[in-house]
């Protein structure tokens, strides 16, 4: 049962990705052939207003089919697909059928994705990405409402280190940290501090000089001291103690403040984990596609029921928001065939106010879906190596 809701959620989450372009496209006036969840071949497929909606057999994926787009692109037709109706021939202004979807041969150029203007094709492919980010929020919403916010509140200094004597007072919330005088670091959660600790872990040696930022009766406070050596782990670590408390919001400016906290935090941990991937230090163990991560979700969903149904739902709705924020950032990532190629294209275009040639464009993006899809399945191999050797049942 955990693993049908898991993919029920993580197909809701593409689902309003491509929902995202969808509006986006029927906002800017684009024909829109296909709106689809799920890839491979139609299970279920209806036209309605001029638009044909499918369920599609595997629940990976989705697509939103617009005239005149690439077939790189998320959608796979273009004008050249039509077929002229075999009784409209003769006729002045024929209908031009794209798979039960028709328009006027006069209407073709007019509701193309690749003739709107340029700052309208920047808006529909955003549009999945701002969708993302707006879930992901609207999730965090509901979810700090109920379990509050990990507010990096000191509690106390560890005796004998040398925050003990930085002036550290109890009560006093983190707001930013840095090392060796290097650039600060905005904290607002304590996981994002834990995760600035991971990420540096191989950096804070014994005369390594911290600095901290908090926030103490409505003034900034700011402290310097050494790391406190560790003996039981043998590491360099703060030498504070942290409440460890949620704090629920007590006011709606509260729960938009953390609802925002929330979801900045999962962008951040998506451009750290990168960050750790490019430095080597995640294993392949580590790397999730697909099953993977609909086996962690359904793992970590049913171990979460032993405390009730209702904190069941709380952490799958958790784990909603980190995907959310992830697929936002990847699909942010200038990586042709993704969003963010896309929009880089754009954007150079709008910058230039020349455009790229459609044809060269359009190779960049085959070649870039190619790649994408052999990496695909290099990662749907790692998946069935990790699901058999019981990786992720440990992650979960």
């Amino acid at each position: 049962m955990s693993i049908i809701v898991a993919i029920l959620a993580l197909g809701f989450l593409i689902f309003f990705h491509e929902l995202g372009h969808f509006l986006m496209a029927k906002a800017c006036g684009v024909g829109v052939l296909e709106f689809s969840v799920g890839m491979g071949p139609r299970l279920i497929s209806r036209v309605f207003r001029n638009t044909r909606y499918s369920l599609k057999l595997l629940p990976f994926g989705g697509s939103c089919a617009m005239l005149g787009e690439d077939s790189a692109g998320s959608g796979d037709f273009s004008t050249a697909d039509g077929e002229i109706m075999e009784e409209e021939r003769e006729e002045e202004d024929p209908w031009i059928d794209f798979d039960g979807v028709r328009y006027r041969e006069s209407e073709l150029s007019r509701r193309s994705f690749q003739n709107r203007p340029g700052w309208q094709r920047f808006l529909i492919c955003f549009g999945g990405v701002f969708h993302n980010l707006l879930l992901a929020f609207l999730l965090a919403l509901f979810v700090v409402h109920f379990s509050g916010m990990d507010r990096p509140v000191i509690d106390a200094a560890q005796p004998g280190s040398s925050a003990e004597s930085a002036g550290f007072e109890r009560g006093d919330l983190l707001s930013g940290i840095s090392l060796d005088g290097k650039r600060f670091r905005r904290i607002e959660t304590f996981r994002e501090l834990y995760l600035w600790l991971y990420l540096h872990s191989d950096s804070i040696k014994e005369n390594s000089v911290l600095e901290l930022r908090c926030q103490r009766n409505g003034r900034e406070e700011r402290m310097k001291f050494s790391p406190w050596y560790d003996k039981e782990s043998g590491k360099y670590r703060l030498g504070l103690e942290f409440s460890g408390k949620r704090v629920r919001p007590e006011t709606v400016g509260d729960s938009f403040l953390y609802a925002y906290q929330e979801l900045r935090y999962n962008v951040v941990v998506v451009f750290d984990s990168l960050q750790l991937l490019f430095r080597g230090r995640i294993r392949r163990n580590e790397l999730m596609g697909p099953v993977g991560t609909v086996t962690v979700i359904g793992d970590t969903v049913e171990q979460s029921t032993r405390y009730g149904l209702f904190n069941a739902f709380l952490v799958l709705l958790n784990l909603c928001i980190m995907l959310s924020a992830n697929l936002a950032v990847m699909n942010l990532l200038p990586i042709p065939a993704l969003d963010g190629g896309r929009l880089l294209f754009i954007l150079l275009e709008m910058i230039s106010r020349k455009r790229l040639n459609p044809k060269v464009e359009e190779t960049i993006n085959r070649i870039g879906m190619i790649v994408l899809l052999l990496l695909m399945a290099l990662i749907f191999l790692n998946d069935i190596v990790n699901l058999f050797n019981g990786a992720y049942r440990n992650i979960g």
